[in-house]
This record gives C-alpha cells, sequence and structure tokens, in this order.
C-alpha cells in the first residue's frame, strides 16, 4: 500500500511539473509575442535599373552620355563553383532611382553624404495628397498651407502627385516645388522633403530650357529649390514609389543611405510603416 500511494504522488507530482512547465513556456512565449514589434510596411523604393531610370526621366536619359546613368554594373569577384562563395563589387549613379540628396549636390562647401545628420531621415511623415490635373503643375505655398494632414514643424514631408511613369520614347511629365514653396517649408522647420519624381525642381526645363548646369546661365540661381531647402539642411528624397497607398496619412518613414564618404547623393531603401 505504502508503495501504491507513494507511485500515485510521484505521478501527482510529475504532472503538476510537467503543467507547471508548460505555462512558464507559454507566458514566456507570450511575453516575447507581446514585444515583436510587426508593423505593417510599405517600401516605397523603385530599384535602382534601366526600367527605373526610363520611368523617371523618359527620353532624356536615352544618350549615350546617360549610360552610366541608366546601367548599374554588377560584376562577381567569387562565384559558385569556382569559389565556396559568392561576392562582387558594384557601379552604380549615386543620384538614381530612389535616392537622397545632400548639402553639396547644390551647395558649394556643402555637408557630404557622410555627414548627413541620420535624425533627419527616419521619423514621422506627412503624406500630402497633391494630385493635380496638370502634369507639369508647380506646387506653390498656398498649396502646402492648404494640405492635408497639416504640416508640423520637425515634419518629413512626402508629396503624392500621381506621377505617371515615362518611357525610353517619352518626354516626362512631373510636377515641383517652386521656390516660395521651398521657402515655406524652411519657415515651418521641417525635416526633409520626398517626391515622386526624379528631382524636386522640373528637370525637362531645368536641362533644356534654363541650363541649370551652365554656370553660365542667364537663369540665376540655378536649381533654386535645392538651394533654399539644403542651405536650410532640409534633405531632399527623389523617385519614392508606392506613396498611393499612404496618401493622406501621418505614418513613420525612413530612408536611410549607405555611408560612402565623398558622395553628394544616394540611393535609399525608404519605407513606410504604421504603428
Amino acid at each position: 500500500m505504502h508503495t501504491k500511494h507513494a507511485r500515485k504522488a510521484n505521478e501527482s507530482q510529475h504532472r503538476l511539473t510537467t503543467w507547471s512547465t508548460q505555462v512558464t513556456a507559454q507566458r514566456r512565449a507570450d511575453r516575447r509575442e507581446a514585444k515583436r514589434w510587426s508593423p505593417s510596411v510599405i517600401d516605397l523604393t523603385r530599384p535602382v535599373s534601366e526600367v527605373t531610370a526610363f520611368a523617371l526621366l523618359g527620353d532624356l536619359c536615352a544618350g549615350d552620355e546617360w549610360a552610366s546613368y541608366r546601367r548599374p554594373v554588377v560584376v562577381y569577384d567569387r562565384d559558385f563553383p569556382k569559389d565556396t562563395g559568392k561576392q562582387g563589387h558594384f557601379t552604380i549613379a549615386d543620384h538614381s532611382a530612389t535616392h537622397i540628396d545632400a548639402p553639396a549636390h547644390a551647395i558649394p562647401g556643402g555637408a557630404h553624404l557622410e555627414d548627413v545628420d541620420l535624425s533627419r531621415l527616419i521619423g514621422e511623415a506627412v503624406v500630402l495628397d497633391l494630385q493635380r490635373e496638370d502634369p507639369d503643375h508647380g506646387y506653390t505655398a498656398e498649396d502646402l498651407a492648404g494640405a492635408e494632414p497639416r504640416i508640423e514643424a520637425g515634419d518629413i514631408v512626402l508629396i503624392y502627385s500621381g506621377y505617371r511613369d515615362a518611357t525610353v520614347s517619352d518626354r516626362m511629365h512631373q510636377t515641383y516645388l517652386t521656390v516660395e514653396a521651398a521657402e515655406w517649408l524652411v519657415d515651418r522647420a521641417v525635416c526633409a522633403v520626398g517626391c515622386e519624381p526624379v528631382g524636386i525642381e522640373h528637370v525637362p526645363r531645368g536641362l533644356l530650357e534654363y541650363d541649370w548646369y551652365n554656370p553660365a546661365t542667364r537663369y540665376q540661381p540655378p536649381w533654386p529649390a535645392h538651394d533654399v531647402l539644403l542651405r536650410n539642411n532640409i534633405y531632399i528624397i527623389e523617385g519614392l514609389t508606392n506613396l498611393d497607398q499612404v496618401r493622406g496619412r501621418r505614418v513613420r518613414f525612413a530612408a536611410l543611405p549607405a555611408l560612402i564618404p565623398g558622395l553628394t547623393g544616394c540611393p535609399v531603401r525608404a519605407v513606410a510603416w504604421i504603428d
């Protein structure tokens, strides 16, 4: 009898121990799940590719002088089966696809990529729905002031314009910021501004009409909206996509470049998420 009772007691203790272990493990799993950050992430990035180059610039980048801009080059220095690993090197244009403009892009003596303040490229963003019937509309301060949600100090401002991709045979059309709109953003102390087109200013006019890359151009100053924004450390993110998925909303945003000293811009992986 004593042995029988002892066996039952041991079995009961074993079941209790097993149950306690299972409960403890489940509680730990529940705590891990509760701590896990699982936002809904929207990728706002275009790939660095020739397809993207034509989508953003159309026939403007069709000539031989644009070949290095259009075509990223990837070379594998080690590869299977000759080697036991795979690695290589690549060549891309620093202002291709979805990219950031650092101050040195437009300001003599301005900060290069290594001196960019990353805290201005990650944080709360407001996605303005500013689609207009005119695909070459220049956004004014009035446009920005009337947009919803309201722009607040410290915001990253992203502009949804309904940009339509160009092709190799098209002259691209794009919305852009006027100088007064850029000054309005400076007065509101925003951190950065992002857009869907390849430039925050009207690129075809800047290249073909105003000749803004020519120091002797009679249209001074060249690239004036860039000048206003970058002189005030308001970084520019160009070539965004998928903004239609978050237009008219406040989101979290990040667009971080690789740390390559000396560059005036760099492709970024731009994402938005909703907590």
